[in-house]
C-alpha cells in the first residue's frame, strides 16, 4: 500500500514538472520573487542564518522555472524498502537582487526577486528592426551573352532593392550610386580629408549594416543529340558588413539557368522551343526578389551585440529605436556573482538606450566596456 502511495504521488508530481517545464519553455526568461527562511539557532549564527534563507529564496526561485524528479528505491538491513525522491531544478538562476530583509526572534526572512531561465542560442522567434545602407552592386557580365543581359542585370539589382524597400522590418538608406571601399572608410579621418569636408562621405552608422550585391551572368552551352541549348547561369551574391567597422557579419548566395534559345536540324520545333524574352526574365525577377528576402531573413534574426559605456553614472549602449531596441527590453552580461547580470531598458533614444539592472547593489563601474546582448521582444 506504501508503495502504491508513493508511485501515485511520484507520478503527480512528475506531471506537474512536465507542465511546468512546458509552460517555462515558452517562456525562456522570467521573473520570480520568492521568500526564504531560516531558523535562527543562537545570536552567533545570524550570519549563517541569512546565508541559509538566502539559499532557500535562490532554491525556490530556481524550482519556478521547472523541475527534474527522479525516484529509486533503497534496502535497508531489515530488508525493508524506502522510497526516495530527488527534486532538482531544471532552469538556471540567471541573476538576483534581494528586495528585503526581515528578523524575528526565530527566523531569519528574505524576499528575493530572481531571473530564471535559459539563455541558450535558438531559432529566430522575433525578428528585429534592423538599419541597412545598401551600396553600388558588383555586376559581372559574359561578353558572348546576348546584348539585352546588360539592361537585365540592372533590373536584377533593382529588384533586389525592391526586395528590401519592401520590408517592414528594415530601415533602408539607398546608397546604391556609391561603391563600398571598406578600407578607405575605416582609414579616413574626416576631419582632415578633402572629400569629407566638401561633398561627404556615405557611411554606415554604428549599429547598422552595410550591403553590397553581385550579379554574375555567365553564358552556358549544351548539346544533347542533335540540338544546342543555350542557357543564362545567373548567380546572385550579398555579402553584408557590420556598421563603421565594416567587417564581414554573413553573405547569402543564390544561382538559377534560364535557356534562351535553342538550335537543332528540325525547324518547326525550333520554333516552338523559342523562349519569349519576357518568359525568360519573369522568372529571373522572381529569383532575385527571393534572394532579397533570403538575405533580409537572416539579417532581422541577427542579435543586438554593444558595448556598454558609464555617462554620468548611467548605463547607457549606443543601440536605440533604429536598431529594433524597444522599452522594457531585456539585455545580459556576463557576471561575477551570478552567471549574467540581467538589465533592462529604461530609457530609449533614437540611437542610444539607457538600462538598469535587476541588482540594484551592482557596481555600475564593473560594467564599464563588457559586452551586452539583447535578448529580444520580452
Amino acid at each position: 500500500m506504501k508503495s502504491i502511495v508513493f508511485y501515485s504521488l511520484f507520478n503527480i508530481a512528475t506531471i506537474f514538472s512536465v507542465v511546468i517545464s512546458t509552460a517555462f519553455a515558452e517562456n525562456p526568461l522570467r521573473f520570480i520573487e520568492t521568500t526564504g527562511r531560516a531558523v535562527i539557532e543562537n545570536d552567533e549564527m545570524i550570519d549563517s542564518a541569512r546565508r541559509r534563507a538566502l539559499e532557500d529564496a535562490l532554491y525556490l526561485a530556481a524550482l519556478h522555472g521547472g523541475a527534474k524528479i527522479n525516484g529509486f528505491s533503497s534496502v535497508n538491513t531489515d530488508t525493508s524498502i524506502q522510497e526516495n525522491l530527488v527534486v532538482q531544478p531544471a532552469s538556471q538562476l540567471l541573476d538576483y537582487t534581494i528586495i528585503s530583509e526581515e528578523k524575528t526572534d526565530t527566523h531569519f526572512i528574505i524576499k528575493v526577486r530572481s531571473a530564471v531561465g535559459q539563455l541558450k542560442e535558438k531559432a529566430c522567434e522575433s525578428k528585429g528592426l534592423k538599419s541597412l545602407s545598401v551600396y553600388k552592386p558588383l555586376i559581372s557580365i559574359d561578353p558572348s551573352a546576348p546584348f539585352w543581359v546588360s539592361s537585365l542585370a540592372d533590373e536584377l539589382a533593382n529588384n533586389i532593392l525592391a526586395s528590401f524597400n519592401a520590408s517592414k522590418d528594415v530601415n533602408l538608406t539607398d546608397n546604391s550610386f556609391v561603391a563600398l571601399d571598406q578600407n578607405e572608410l575605416v582609414t579616413t579621418n574626416d576631419d582632415f580629408d578633402y572629400i569629407s569636408l566638401t561633398s561627404g562621405r556615405e557611411r554606415t552608422r554604428y549599429g547598422d549594416y552595410a550591403s553590397v550585391s553581385s550579379i554574375s551572368i555567365a553564358e552556358s552551352k549544351k548539346l544533347v543529340g542533335f540540338t544546342s541549348y543555350d542557357s543564362l547561369i545567373i548567380t546572385f551574391n550579398t555579402e553584408i558588413y557590420e556598421g563603421s567597422t565594416y567587417s564581414f557579419s554573413f553573405s547569402k548566395s543564390k544561382s538559377i539557368e534560364a535557356l534562351f534559345s535553342s538550335r537543332g536540324p528540325w525547324r518547326t520545333i525550333n520554333l516552338l522551343l523559342k523562349p519569349n524574352k519576357d518568359n525568360i526574365i519573369g522568372p529571373i525577377a522572381i529569383a532575385a526578389r527571393a534572394h532579397g528576402k533570403e538575405v533580409l531573413d537572416n539579417l532581422v534574426c541577427k542579435k543586438l551585440n554593444s558595448i556598454i559605456t558609464l555617462n554620468n553614472g548611467k548605463i547607457e549602449v549606443p543601440l536605440g529605436k533604429r536598431h529594433g531596441v524597444t522599452m522594457s527590453a531585456l539585455a545580459a552580461t556576463k557576471g561575477e556573482q551570478t552567471p549574467f547580470n540581467i538589465l533592462m531598458v529604461e530609457n530609449v533614444l533614437e540611437n542610444k538606450s539607457i538600462l538598469v539592472p535587476l541588482n540594484k547593489n551592482l557596481e555600475f563601474n564593473k560594467l564599464n566596456g563588457k559586452s551586452i546582448q539583447f535578448l529580444g521582444n520580452m
